[in-house]
């Protein structure tokens, strides 16, 4: 391999502080996305929870109440 690719991508030469603060903004940015999804899905949430007629509701609800108990069980991860 050549000597120069060698010393311009080898990890030993490079600056590990700057490779540190890459990998947190790609981080950073994944989580801010990870919110907007979270946001996202409440808001559509909210907006098919409008269209249950009343004679529904309480089904919905128990079916919602179901499911947030049985992603509460599995844990966070």
């Amino acid at each position: 391999m050549n000597p120069l690719y060698n010393q311009m991508f080898n990890p030993q030469y490079a600056n590990q502080a700057y490779l540190q603060q890459l990998h947190w903004q790609q981080h950073d940015a994944e989580q801010r996305q990870e919110i907007m999804n979270i946001v996202k899905a409440i808001h559509d949430y909210f907006d098919a929870a409008r269209k249950i007629t009343p004679e529904y509701q309480q089904m919905a609800f128990d079916a919602c109440i179901a499911a947030v108990v049985a992603e509460m069980s599995r844990g966070n991860g």
